[in-house]
């Protein structure tokens, strides 16, 4: 199953950027600014070859990143792309039998949905990223104590905060499509942003609480759905 989703996150992935031409593979990316596609689509490649290669100790963290980037500083999109054909079955199965921790899959497809934003495509397919999003949010949302409660409501689903039941309690409610909630909790919405969605409540501490990276200030692109 998630050897199944990284193939075809992978796979939407190369879709999107496989013609490119330069100007376009090269246009910043807003979600991350400080890489253009190319970068972002380097930084995804390196993770499957140290993946393949085993080099996974500082994984995820902001060295292990960078390094990923700049091996591959000027290196075209094809190439990139033949790189990535090379490791993507290694990957997949490393994923498969929990070598790698699944967060692998995770960054793939918040990057899938990065590089839609930042091309203009439509917001990627339910099914790519759906399963993700309601983990995340379920992880966010048993983290809350206290009495300021929130109870969520997003893709057909609620979820509550632990203390939610107490007697006393701050209750904010917020309504939200279950994309824009991911995003959002993925750090890629705005506090301009969360803050029009449909919240019933308080809104504070939520706008910065949520944000899993913390949260941002700068307006970010939202895709047409499909």
């Amino acid at each position: 199953m998630l050897a199944d989703a990284y193939r075809s996150g992978r796979a939407r992935v190369v879709e999107l950027v496989e013609d490119l031409p330069d100007d376009r593979s090269g246009r910043v990316v807003p979600a991350c600014p400080d890489w253009t596609v190319r970068d972002l689509l380097a930084h995804l490649v390196g993770t499957a070859a140290d993946v393949t290669a085993r080099r996974t100790s500082g994984l995820a963290g902001p060295d292990w990143t960078a390094a990923h980037v700049a091996a591959r500083r000027g290196v075209d999109v094809p190439t990139l792309l033949a790189e990535w054909d090379r490791h993507v079955d290694a990957t997949a199965d490393a994923l498969e039998d929990r070598r790698v921790p699944v967060t692998v899959l995770g960054d793939l497809l918040v990057h899938e949905g990065d590089l839609a934003e930042s091309l203009g495509a439509p917001q990627p397919p339910w099914d790519g990223w759906a399963s993700t999003a309601s983990v995340l949010v379920r992880q966010v949302i048993k983290g809350i104590r206290g009495r300021e409660t929130l109870v969520v409501r997003a893709g057909g689903t609620e979820w509550r905060s632990p203390d939610d039941a107490a007697p006393d309690t701050v209750r904010s409610v917020v309504s939200v499509d279950l994309y824009e909630l991911y995003r959002g909790l993925q750090s890629r919405r705005s506090r301009d942003q969360m803050r029009r969605w449909d919240w019933d409540g308080p809104t504070d501490p939520w706008i910065d609480a949520l944000p899993v990276h913390g949260p941002r200030d700068d307006e970010q692109p939202v895709p047409p759905p499909r």
